[in-house]
């Protein structure tokens, strides 16, 4: 039995690029034949096995690469800072964490996954049935440039670090791919989400975009109203003009005005025209098909502009007709919050990581780039900060996702909230008592159905917190270097203490190897200056 064609295209369509990629890394455990013949995501067993087997290759291979580029980290704390120390082995594992984090949730909401992007779909259906069409087709293009940029940053970053810090003469040398792993997985999971919620706010400014064309249908209505009202009260004031001036002779047309009206023809003569050869038809006289002739001057205004009716329709003009659709809308808009409040609850502990990787990592990248300029040792995995020009990569990169997820959940969010603000101006536009009736009971609505996104309920992903982020950051990197600044010069007095000592030591070995001698060089002196008995 063949299954019914879709209204609409699902939004999975677009995302197919995305998915092989992310399935074959190990970022998500559904089944991959399903998502190729059916474009839906469900459950799969063997890509459960799949992805922890991946899971547990990452965490072997991250584990070996630290313990061979750790030859560093065993020396660093005898030759820096306690605090340097902590902070390297502290976030070495930070990526690794992160990664984890990521994977798991993707197993635990394989298959809430599914029914999230089925939710989207079904309201791409009632969006189209109220005339709303959402363009998915920019989808696929925005994930392609964010692969892209993906692959250009991981690739630059691993191999400018590799060739330039890295002794690639070694074997163990080839590990140092490893390292790129974390934040590569990191970024497809994050590609998700982002163009998942980028496809909710292309919903929210639908909904918005249809409620403004109702609007400015119903503006040009009264605008048409308005210009039909003049239109023929110009029309009228041009036919009293013509009908009260005096009609004009014309003596090779004498014979006709005998035959319609049997006017005096000598009465006519004296008219005083001005022109020859023109029509002068007789007020209120009839042709041979039993209607008035026109005067010439509406023949000629009507021949100039024919009368087309061009009637605009709009449909705010009538509430009861616009109530069932504005009803509709209200309802897909709550619907399409829902959704959004779900994806948040899948991304939500990702996203935390995420915001405390890049805040860590961004202080601590600039923290070992100060370390680095005072030829003080930094971990192993962090010797990309040496390079000035690689840091200043790795920090755009971190926080471009970052930003750019902050960013895109505010920006939703404000799409959301502006329903109501373009619901009102049908109301206003309208002018209606009953349509703002219905305009306010609607409102009362839309106020409860506002959506915002949070990491795990900690903070609010909007442009405050960026700010503040900004803020810690640099209050943080502020208080490390004066930590680092205290930790170095303690330790440069007591390398000068220890170095004033052992000159002491030598002066006083000296000192008493001095007085020995002048007691010997007495006691030698007296024994000889002795007489003998």
């Amino acid at each position: 039995m063949s299954q019914p064609t879709p209204i609409v295209q699902p939004l999975l369509l677009q995302f197919q690029q995305l998915f092989f990629l992310s399935k074959l890394v190990g970022v998500l455990p559904q089944d991959l034949a399903k998502f190729r013949f059916k474009n839906v995501l469900e459950k799969s067993r063997n890509g459960m096995i799949y992805m922890l087997a991946m899971l547990m290759l990452y965490i072997v291979l991250y584990n070996l690469l630290i313990y061979s580029f750790g030859e560093e980290d065993r020396s660093l704390k005898a030759t820096q800072s306690t605090l340097t120390f902590v902070i390297g082995l502290f976030l070495t594992y930070i990526g690794l964490i992160m990664m984890v984090t990521d994977q798991v949730t993707a197993l635990f909401n394989q298959g809430r996954l599914g029914d999230l992007y089925e939710r989207i779909r079904v309201v791409d259906e009632r969006l189209y049935r109220e005339q709303c069409l959402v363009d998915n087709s920019t989808i696929a293009k925005r994930i392609r440039i964010m692969l892209l940029m993906t692959f250009v940053f991981e690739v630059f970053i691993l191999l400018s670090t590799y060739v330039k810090l890295v002794d690639y003469t070694q074997l163990l040398s080839l590990l140092w791919i490893v390292s790129a792993i974390p934040t590569f997985i990191n970024t497809l999971d994050k590609i998700w989400f982002a163009v998942s919620l980028y496809a909710l706010k292309e919903r929210f400014e639908a909904i918005n975009a249809t409620l403004e064309d109702l609007v400015t249908e119903h503006e040009k209505f009264l605008t048409w109203l308005n210009g039909d009202d003049r239109n023929n009260s110009i029309e009228d004031h041009a036919a009293e003009e013509s009908a009260s001036q005096p009609p004009q002779y014309d003596s090779n047309l004498e014979y006709l005005y005998k035959e319609l009206g049997g006017i005096d023809v000598g009465s006519l003569r004296g008219s005083g025209s001005k022109g020859k050869n023109k029509v002068a038809p007789i007020a209120h006289s009839m042709n041979s098909f039993g209607e008035s002739i026109q005067s010439p001057r509406k023949l000629q205004q009507s021949n100039a502009t024919p009368m087309i009716n061009m009637a605009h329709e709009s449909e705010l003009s009538n509430a009861t007709k616009v109530e069932e659709k504005l009803n509709n809308l209200c309802q897909v808009h709550d619907e399409i919050c829902e959704i959004g409040k779900a994806m948040n609850g899948l991304w939500s502990y990702p996203i935390l990581s995420l915001m405390a990787y890049g805040f860590l990592i961004f202080t601590a990248q600039l923290y070992f780039l100060y370390c680095a300029t005072r030829a003080q040792s930094i971990p192993s995995l962090f010797r990309s900060a040496k390079s000035p020009f690689i840091t200043v990569v790795v920090l755009i990169y971190t926080s471009g996702k970052c930003i750019y997820l902050i960013y895109l959940s505010w920006k939703t969010s404000l799409a959301s909230k502006r329903t109501g603000i373009s619901l009102h101006k049908c109301g206003v536009v309208a002018d209606d008592n009953l349509l703002y009736e219905i305009v306010n009971h609607l409102s009362l609505k839309l106020l409860n159905h506002s959506v915002d996104f949070s990491a795990c309920g900690f903070f609010t992903l909007d442009m405050e917190t960026l700010y503040g982020v900004s803020g810690g950051i640099t209050s943080y990197l502020i208080i490390l270097i004066q930590f680092n600044l205290a930790a170095q010069q303690a330790k440069d007095a007591i390398n000068s203490f220890n170095s004033f000592n052992d000159t002491a030591g030598l002066v006083g070995a000296a000192t008493e190897f001095g007085n020995e001698s002048s007691s010997l060089f007495d006691l030698v002196t007296t024994t000889m200056m002795t007489p003998l008995n």
